[in-house]
């Protein structure tokens, strides 16, 4: 075993036996009943964005600022050895390998398992004249303007030494990383050596690189006073881009403020700081000026990292009746310097009853930019692999795939044999289906058309590791019976700051007029949940912790007064009609405050520790149900309906969380059929670099879709809800897959199912 394994293994070891997200152990009475959770509540921040309020990081402008362009390496491998620089008008300065301030080499936040870092890389950009990927900076140019910047930019050429590149994951020796995503690299149970079946699936299937292609550009805007360093950024991880950013330019981290309100669509792309960042801190320090850099939509293409492509290869083996007897899953992953594996075996050890089971995750190494977290890393990829292979087992078993998965549901989790904290599966088996009319679907494939269309029924299944990480809030009770919530995580679009406030009010038993949720601050506390659909029970935790320290310490201020609550002990008392209640009687928050003549009282809550998901069992579930016609003549598909049935245990907001799964589904469709950057394995340039040319799903490509949810508390996460943010996406690509299968008859190994591989 490494080192790196080893303490891996440690400290999996210590946070599961340490952890406890819930105070004491307490159960937590908002997971069955509130008056503001579960209520489909409007987003709080929905009128202000309609009405072009809220300001994004490239709106922000400050006096003298000065704007940015980045000028990337047309090679893949070799080293710089001269840089030509016309003269240009408006140009401050020209930031190269020559004269960038030095920046020290700083940890890569390459798993929530690894080194807890915000670079997405360690790499020593513009700090050496050696490139290790296409696209990599080799200059910035600074200048008055941004038109003036671009201009200035294009005019600039390198010579190069050029070096032979890995570009291919063909060819390439694979290693076994330290760990994955959440996850252990290799999992075995029983002997799937020995095993035997009485039918089999042997396949390999393959997803492509893939890119983030959020509404918001990337961008930063940076500004010294001094040592002191102000930075707006597209982070959805504002304090550990503090971290780094103190850490890469030698000032205390309490010089350091980093700003991140809102964010116009992470998808896991702005998790971690790309090189651009640093880069403009860089650029605003030797300028003597604040700098704001924004990265053109084709810069994020080649200066930030995607979906990693993934090739996996599934073995199945089953007998007469269906039961699975054997699962074997290889799946491999690409990666840069930094180790950064996909983890695509999540579903395949974690969704189906087998005594056989062999998965393992491996990588190989090529000179590209790191690749991203990307919504629902590695999972995604992994279950359309293993949700295709499972289609794919029904037929050759003459077995509806539905039936072959309801024989297949495990009673413990078949990787780690623990109990599942809760699994509602079945029921979103069968509430979907019958939502769907899936009882009406022949089983022979070509068997329902519509003219020249031919129609077909898919179905996958979903799963999503749960998961509670390190946040801190901040909350201040008011004289005038108000709260004020502050965190340094921020609001992507998904609705944090809505369902947090819904959590807050029922937490201290006000109305939801009462609360205010302000984020975005690295100032506020040591927070890190940028990703993980983890923000919702993440904070909800750390909000407990707060409401626990404000009871104590409103104790504190009625302890010898005439207050009913005076001696009552902590744990006889209730947060609850705008006050604290207790055996004795109640008073309210204004009362207690204006007694002992204090403006407010402001306390900090944490959460808890962070819990390993695979040996806890806390998944969140779906089950997927679509529709596709298939157009005989020229292979186009489209997907013409959709019925998603999610277990996520208790949901906070209805309507927003409706929101997000038909938002990954959509993405999920994408995946399916449009998606695929393509590279040039020759120079390592990526061709289709736009939205022009990637092809994300538009209006006219989204069906109508039906969502519902299970809504049944977990007894063991906060508030009895689990993460949902990335589950909508996990199975789509199967279903639709498994829908076009049986339209046509062709079964498409390979993403996405473009017309070309639909020749009849």
């Amino acid at each position: 075993m490494t080192i790196a394994a080893r303490g891996f293994a440690l400290a999996t070891k210590a946070l599961t036996r340490l952890a406890r997200f819930l105070p004491d152990g307490r159960p937590d009475p908002l997971a069955h009943h509130g008056t503001e959770l579960g209520r489909p509540v409007d987003r709080l921040d929905g009128p202000a964005k309609a009405a072009g309020a809220v300001r994004y990081t490239a709106e922000r402008h400050l006096p003298g600022l000065a704007h940015a362009v980045v000028v990337g390496s047309t090679i893949s491998r070799g080293h710089v050895t001269e840089i030509h620089i016309p003269e240009a008008p408006g140009v401050l300065l020209v930031m190269t390998h020559h004269n960038a301030p030095t920046m020290k080499r700083t940890p890569a936040y390459s798993s929530i398992q690894g080194p807890l870092g915000a670079a997405a890389m360690s790499l020593p950009v513009l700090n050496t004249d050696e490139i290790f990927w296409y696209g990599q900076p080799i200059a910035v140019v600074v200048a008055e303007s941004p038109e003036q910047a671009r201009y200035a930019a294009s005019l600039i050429r390198a010579d190069y030494r050029e070096l032979p590149a890995a570009l291919s994951m063909a060819g390439r020796k694979p290693f076994t990383p330290a760990h994955a995503v959440l996850e252990e690299p290799v999992v075995r149970r029983g002997d799937t050596r020995t095993a035997q079946a009485a039918v089999r699936v042997d396949a390999e299937y393959t997803t492509p690189l893939e890119y983030h292609s959020a509404m918001e550009p990337h961008a930063t805007v940076a500004h010294w006073e001094g040592d002191r360093l102000t930075v707006h950024d597209t982070s959805q991880y504002p304090y550990g881009v503090k971290e780094m950013l103190a850490r890469k330019f030698s000032v205390p981290e309490g010089k350091v403020r980093v700003l991140a309100p809102f964010i116009g669509g992470g998808f896991g792309g702005k998790t971690c700081a790309w090189p651009h960042v640093s880069l403009a801190v860089a650029a605003a320090r030797l300028a003597g000026r604040p700098v704001k850099l924004v990265l053109s939509r084709a810069d994020t293409f080649t200066m930030t990292g995607g979906r990693a492509p993934t090739r996996s290869r599934l073995s199945l083996g089953a007998d007469a009746t269906g039961r699975l007897t054997t699962l074997e899953h290889h799946a491999l992953s690409s990666c840069s310097a930094d180790e950064f594996a996909e983890a695509g075996v999540i579903a395949s050890r974690h969704l189906y009853a087998c005594p056989n089971l062999h998965s393992a995750q491996q990588v190989v190494r090529l000179d590209r930019i790191q690749n991203a977290f990307f919504r629902g890393p590695g999972v995604a990829p992994g279950s359309f692999a293993v949700e295709s292979a499972m289609d794919e087992l029904a037929c050759r078993l003459g077995i509806d795939p539905l039936e072959l998965r309801l024989r297949n549901e495990p009673e413990r989790d078949p990787a780690g044999g623990g109990r599942f904290t809760s699994r509602h599966l079945r029921e979103a088996y069968t509430l979907g289906a019958d939502a769907f009319g899936w009882s009406r679907r022949p089983p022979a494939p070509r068997t329902l058309r519509e003219g020249r269309q031919l129609v077909g029924y898919g179905m996958a299944a979903a799963i999503n590791p749960d998961a509670v990480l390190i946040a801190g809030i901040k909350l201040r009770l008011s004289a005038d019976g108000t709260v004020t919530v502050r965190s340094s995580t921020n609001e992507l679009g998904a609705g944090t700051s809505t369902a947090q406030s819904q959590a807050t009010a029922d937490r201290l038993g006000l109305p939801l007029g009462r609360v205010r949720f302000e984020q975005g601050d690295s100032d506020v506390a040591r927070t890190r949940i940028p990703g993980a659909s983890a923000a919702t029970t993440t904070l909800a935790s750390a909000i407990w912790s707060a409401r626990d320290k404000l009871v104590r310490e409103l104790l504190t201020l009625v302890r010898g007064t005439d207050s009913p609550l005076a001696g009552q002990p902590f744990d006889e008392v209730e947060t609850r009609d705008g006050g604290l209640h207790g055996p004795g009687g109640g008073e309210s928050y204004e009362r207690i405050l204006a007694r002992a003549g204090r403006e407010s009282v402001e306390v900090e809550g944490r959460s808890a520790l962070p819990y390993q998901t695979v040996k806890r069992g806390t998944y969140s579930y779906g089950a997927h149900f679509c529709e596709v016609r298939v157009d005989e003549d020229t292979g186009e598909v489209r997907v013409t309906r959709w019925v998603g049935v999610f277990d996520g245990g208790r949901v906070v907001n209805p309507k927003q969380a409706a929101s997000q799964m038909r938002g990954g589904i959509v993405m999920g469709i994408g995946m399916a059929l449009t998606e695929e950057a393509l590279l040039d394995e020759r120079t390592g340039m990526i061709v289709n670099r736009g939205l022009a040319d990637y092809h994300v799903p538009t209006h006219a490509d989204a069906p109508d879709i039906d969502v519902r949810f299970i809504d049944r508390p977990d007894p063991q996460t906060p508030l009895g809800a689990k993460g949902i943010g990335e589950l909508g996406i996990v199975g789509v690509a199967a279903a639709v897959a498994n829908a076009v299968h049986h339209a046509t008859g062709i079964r498409v190994r390979s993403l996405p199912i473009t017309p070309d591989k639909l020749m009849f």
